[in-house]
Formats: structure tokens, C-alpha cells, sequence
């Protein structure tokens, strides 16, 4: 009973922890408009938006449309077929009377990542001020990039990136969705910020110049989070939680969102097998009522349930904090699928780990294998 009792007591200062890194995030990243004048058009900055594609046929269409019905007026819109095997190239062809420029990506050489290679190469084509990178399953509003802009440029940093909420919410893949960007908030930090790929901008000049580009970390899966945690030493770099009036959201299928989970929850937690543990024995906490309920029907000594409605009502919490940042709508869906969405983030954790080492985890019909070269002095 002692140690059931010391096992409580470190499930509810978790959840505590979990609660006050949720009101933190919220607090400090989640979208807040501009109260000043919005510069003349004259004075805005040329924004390059970059996307790296490959076999993209479902979402490509919807995705350049977004893009295209943008009010910002200095854009330049770059498209890149990495390799693609299906329809890809000609979609994005299609879309050249719109103004839409179209790349054929470069055969992808050894120590290369392939999106990262990607990236690397519409960075070497692009003329705008600042680059804009978002993935094929982002939508934007017509607002968002110029509200994106006066952001960045009203906080003087060099870099930010978004965590897009889910408008979709009458679709099974978002209410059994990943806890993706659950991490990136519980696990943000000064030294190491969160960061999200669906949509990122920054400076050209210093990502070419200042930081040499995307080549010191070719084979990292989640480069942007390294880029993060490089600016982040010089209060350079800002995370921020989209919000209706930003209108940056995401469409993923839910087989999509769990290879996407698989490719990054290692990496998230540093390729380190303890960070892992710890991630682990966090979920095992908002999962714990279950345990507790079942433990007194098996024992039946109904007098530890006080103790489940503690717990429960945390792990509520926290979940519905969650709920309330990431979707737009209908957040009370989180509470009745938690169970099952927790079990399936501990299970795709363990997933993760256990791809890596066995050398199964691919993205888009490519292997994808944890960083082998020496880190320098100034990686993370």
C-alpha cells in the first residue's frame, strides 16, 4: 500500500507539472493579434513560401489554393517534386498561370535526409526576405501570412513557427488523432523550444549566411527544432499556437498521423532512451484512473477510489487544456477518447524506439535512421 500511495503521489505532481507547462504555453505562445497600425504595403517584407513535396496527390490541390487565396502582396509561391512516384509533378504544373514556380528535385545524395534535402534546395532558389516552409497538409486563411508577418516583425525575431489547431473536427482522424503537438508544448523550453514543421518562417540571410544553411542538419528529422534551439541562445526565435483569427490549420489522415508519429517521437525526446522512459511514465499517469478503478474491482477496497477522482480530475484537465489550444471546436471529444488516444501515443512511443533500433521507420517510401555524424561544439 506504501508503494501505491508514493505511486499517487507522483502521478498528481505530474499532472500538476502537465497543467501549469499547458497554462505556460498557453500564456506565452498562443496567438495574440496585433493592436498597431499594419505597416503599408510598400514597407511589408517579399515572403517566399517553400513547400517540399513528394507523392502529395490528396492534399496538394487543396494546400496551393490556400496558399494562393493569401491577401499578402508580396509573395512568391516555389513548389518542389521531390522524386514524386504518382501524380504530384503535374498537379503543381497545373498551377503555373497562377504564378505557382515548379522544381524537380535533385536525386538525393547519401548523408541527406530527403525532406531536408528538399528544403536545402528551395532554399538555394528562393528571393524573398523571409521563407516560409509549410508542409502540403497545412491550410492557411487568407489572413494568415500577413498577421504572420506584422507577428515576426513586431517581436524582432529572426524565426518562428506555428502549431496549427484541427477545423476538421467531424472526422474520426482528428478525435483518434496523435498527441503530436502535446510535446512540443509539455517539452518546451528556453534552451530547447518547441518548434512545428507544418508552417515555419524565417530570415533568409541568417538561415544562409548565419546558420550555413540546412546542411548541419542534413539528417536530422526534425531539422526546424534544431534551427529553433540555435536562435533561441540569442532570444531569437518565437513558438506560436494558431488561433481562428491566424486560421492555421492542418487536414491528416489518421494512417498518415501515426507514420508521422513513428518518424518523430524518438527524435523529440533527443534519441535518448531515459527521455523516452520519462515520456512514457507520463502518459502511464493520465492513464492511471483506469488502473485504479480496476485494481479495486480486482481487490475490492473501493476506499483508493478518492484517490482516482483526484487523478481523474487532473488528467481531465490536462486534456482538456490540450483540447481547448489544438481544436477549434468541440473539445469535450478529447475527454470521452482520451483513453484510447494516451494508449495509442504509449504504444507509438514505444514504436518509435523499437523502429529505430530494428531500422523500420520510413517517410514516404524512404528508410529514416537516427543522426550518425559527430555533433560540432554548437549543435544541440
Amino acid at each position: 500500500m506504501v508503494i501505491f500511495s508514493q505511486l499517487y503521489i507522483v502521478a498528481i505532481a505530474t499532472l500538476i507539472f502537465v497543467l501549469i507547462r499547458l497554462i505556460r504555453a498557453r500564456r506565452l505562445y498562443r496567438f495574440k493579434p496585433s493592436h498597431s497600425i499594419r505597416p503599408g504595403d510598400e514597407d511589408l517584407p517579399t515572403i517566399s513560401v517553400c513547400l517540399p513535396a513528394r507523392n502529395e496527390t490528396n492534399a496538394m490541390t487543396e494546400c496551393l489554393e490556400s496558399v494562393l487565396a493569401s491577401n499578402y502582396p508580396k509573395l512568391e509561391v516555389i513548389v518542389l517534386d521531390d522524386n514524386s512516384n504518382d501524380n504530384t509533378s503535374h498537379l503543381i504544373k497545373a498551377f503555373a498561370h497562377a504564378g505557382v514556380r515548379f522544381i524537380k528535385g535533385d536525386p538525393l545524395p547519401d548523408d541527406w535526409l530527403g525532406k531536408n534535402y528538399a528544403l536545402e534546395t528551395l532554399l538555394g532558389d528562393v528571393s524573398g526576405k523571409y521563407v516560409l516552409f509549410m508542409d502540403v497538409d497545412t491550410r492557411l486563411s487568407p489572413d494568415s501570412i500577413s498577421l504572420l508577418v506584422v507577428d515576426l516583425m513586431e517581436k524582432g525575431v529572426a524565426m518562428s513557427s506555428v502549431i496549427p489547431q484541427r477545423y476538421d473536427m467531424q472526422r474520426l482522424s482528428a478525435w483518434f488523432g496523435t498527441l503530436r503537438y502535446f510535446w512540443e508544448l509539455v517539452l518546451s523550453s528556453r534552451v530547447r523550444p518547441g518548434a512545428s514543421s507544418a508552417v515555419w518562417i524565417i530570415e533568409r540571410q541568417v538561415l544562409q549566411d548565419e546558420l550555413g544553411g540546412l546542411g548541419r542538419w542534413r539528417d536530422e528529422v526534425q531539422p526546424e527544432l534544431h534551427l529553433a534551439a540555435e536562435l533561441a541562445k540569442t532570444q531569437d526565435y518565437s513558438l506560436i499556437i494558431s488561433t481562428p483569427e491566424l486560421g492555421i490549420h492542418y487536414a491528416k489522415k489518421w494512417l498518415s498521423q501515426i507514420e508521422t508519429a513513428r518518424r518523430l517521437l524518438l527524435p523529440r525526446f533527443y534519441n535518448s532512451t531515459l527521455s523516452v522512459l520519462i515520456g512514457l511514465g507520463l502518459l502511464i499517469t493520465i492513464l492511471l484512473p483506469q488502473a485504479i478503478v480496476t485494481v479495486a474491482i480486482i481487490s475490492g477496497d473501493w476506499s483508493i477510489v478518492w484517490v482516482e477522482l483526484i487523478v481523474g480530475v487532473l488528467a481531465g484537465l490536462a486534456v482538456a487544456f490540450y483540447c481547448r489550444l489544438v481544436w477549434v471546436s468541440r473539445w469535450w471529444i478529447g475527454l470521452i477518447v482520451a483513453p484510447y488516444t494516451v494508449w495509442q501515443e504509449f504504444w507509438l512511443l514505444i514504436s518509435s524506439a523499437v523502429g529505430y533500433r530494428l531500422g523500420t521507420i520510413t517517410w514516404k517510401g524512404r528508410l529514416v535512421a537516427r543522426p550518425v555524424r559527430k555533433r560540432t561544439a554548437n549543435s544541440i
